[in-house]
């Protein structure tokens, strides 16, 4: 079985006072049902050193809270910092990226894009489009409902990515990597339920291709 490694947020919890890692379950539930070994990939280790010993084989860049450049929170920053190296290694190892919400905006603004403030993209769903064809066409051939919980997304990508899915107002739903595996998508598939069959389907082909 695959060992997918996942970043988490970064939280402060004020009672204790204590700075803490903290995933949805329904990741863990997610990968499982995937049949992938989940691996928290835990705030303060020697990242390189973790995933290598661990046998890591593939990694997602969970959702949850905003980037540093948006939020301007040292917490968001730690983040940063900590997915950076991390993305930084699997790029020089070629270990496949998958990145939602938070994790597909903290890559596309690794390569250069720019993020841009939405309007309606919070706490509703909506139908995206295919924009390109990519290895997930197969699953995302047509329109298809999505749930939405961001405030920042992008018009326009940097040169290095190429858009493969689109909402109604034409915002980049989710990209791929013109030349390295990596993927990025703005819905998140582990707040569905049941699980969604094309989001089971681009996950496992993603990892297993």
């Amino acid at each position: 079985m695959k060992k997918i490694g996942i970043t988490s947020r970064i939280i402060e919890d004020g009672n204790y006072g204590e700075v803490r890692d903290a995933i949805d379950v329904n990741w863990i539930k997610l990968i499982d049902y995937l049949e992938f070994i989940p691996i928290l990939i835990p705030t303060g280790v020697d990242y390189p050193d973790y995933i290598k010993s661990s046998n890591i084989d593939g990694i997602i860049f969970s959702g949850g809270d905003d980037l540093y450049s948006i939020s301007k929170n040292d917490l968001s920053k730690l983040r940063d910092e900590k997915e950076k190296r991390i993305l930084d290694y699997s790029i020089e190892e070629c270990i496949p990226v998958y990145g939602v919400c938070r994790g597909m905006q903290f890559i596309a603004e690794y390569f250069g894009s720019t993020l841009n403030k939405m309007s309606n993209h919070v706490a509703v769903s909506h139908k995206i489009k295919p924009a390109h064809s990519f290895w997930g066409s197969e699953y995302l051939n047509e329109s298809k409902t999505v749930n939405s919980y961001h405030n920042y997304g992008f018009n326009m990508l940097s040169d290095k990515l190429l858009s493969v899915a689109v909402a109604e107002d034409s915002s980049v739903e989710a990209f791929i990597h013109k030349r390295l595996k990596i993927f990025g998508q703005m819905w998140h598939p582990e707040r569905e339920d049941p699980f969604k069959v094309f989001d089971l389907k681009l996950i496992q082909l993603f990892f297993n291709d």
